[in-house]
């Protein structure tokens, strides 16, 4: 299995089952989460983010894959993830709101697994008012 095709295949499984099981056998025990405010270690940080994901939102879906570039042990990849906001105790998310933003990735791969990953979101900025910066 291709790396590409890895990712395609994690990114499947724990959109369709936020709990899986599946995620040692992608991610390497020390795997390294780079983000702008911090680096996340462990294998943790992956089942936390969907998990998240899926208390604030609903109806979850990656609308769009794309690949930038790929060499044996490294992926340059962006995802388009949309969701509906759930009702929370912050009344200033407007529940049932539609929210699509975009992620862009660099996926570092040691034989089969995923071993670091720099990140970057704009999930916070898809969740404020439009024209409020």
């Amino acid at each position: 299995m291709s790396t590409k095709q890895q990712i395609e295949m994690i990114l499947q499984e724990l959109f369709s089952n936020p709990k899986s099981k599946m995620i040692p056998e992608v991610f390497a025990s020390d795997y390294i989460a780079h983000t702008s405010k911090k680096d996340y270690v462990g294998l943790k940080i992956v089942s936390q983010w969907i998990q998240n994901l899926n208390r604030f939102l609903s109806d979850l879906k990656i609308v769009r894959l794309e690949f930038i570039h790929e060499t044996k042990d490294l992926v340059i990849w962006k995802r388009t993830i949309r969701g509906k906001i759930k009702p929370s105790k912050n009344k200033n998310l407007p529940t049932g709101k539609l929210i699509k933003w975009e992620e862009m990735i660099i996926s570092k791969f040691k034989g089969n697994q995923i071993v670091e990953e720099w990140i970057t979101s704009e999930f916070l900025g898809a969740l404020l008012p439009k024209g409020k910066t």
